[in-house]
């Protein structure tokens, strides 16, 4: 049987950023708890830290990325998942111009360092602009 290990985390489901105490054995993860030497959480959680064990283990997560054909869906590794946008999105935006591609942008893409970065080079790239439903209003 292998060995439980500690892993130490942040939290990314929301502002508070959490810190997260992980163990794991091999592949399994065994308990989520809060951190306690974290300078902020202090080890304290909300629900939503340790039921990120029940999203990791959810049998219909997608670990891969996956094509439709038709009308049934297709595992397909990266390679292949990147050639079909390349294949299939310049056209789109050729055709239909660049305002034609939507991007959503939210929790917990807003509390990580690497999704805080590169949306934004995407959406440079793209030349997509908000629309103007989706911007913040104040009351």
């Amino acid at each position: 049987m292998d060995a439980i290990e500690t892993h130490y985390r942040t939290c990314s489901l929301c502002e508070a950023t959490c810190g997260l105490e992980i163990r794991t054995r091999g592949p399994e993860i065994v308990s989520i708890r809060g951190d306690e030497a974290d300078p902020f959480s202090r080890g304290y959680l909300c629900p939503k830290g340790p039921a990120l064990k029940h999203l990791h283990d959810d049998p219909d997560r997608l670990r891969e990325p996956m094509l439709r054909r038709g009308a049934t869906w297709e595992r397909v590794g990266w390679r292949d998942a990147f050639a079909e946008i390349d294949r299939r999105l310049p056209p789109i935006i050729r055709t239909s111009g660049r305002d034609a591609v939507a991007v959503y942008l939210g929790n917990p893409s807003a509390h990580l360092l690497s999704l805080m970065l590169y949306p934004r080079a995407l959406l440079r790239v793209l030349g997509t602009r908000p629309a103007p439903s989706t911007r913040c209003q104040s009351r």
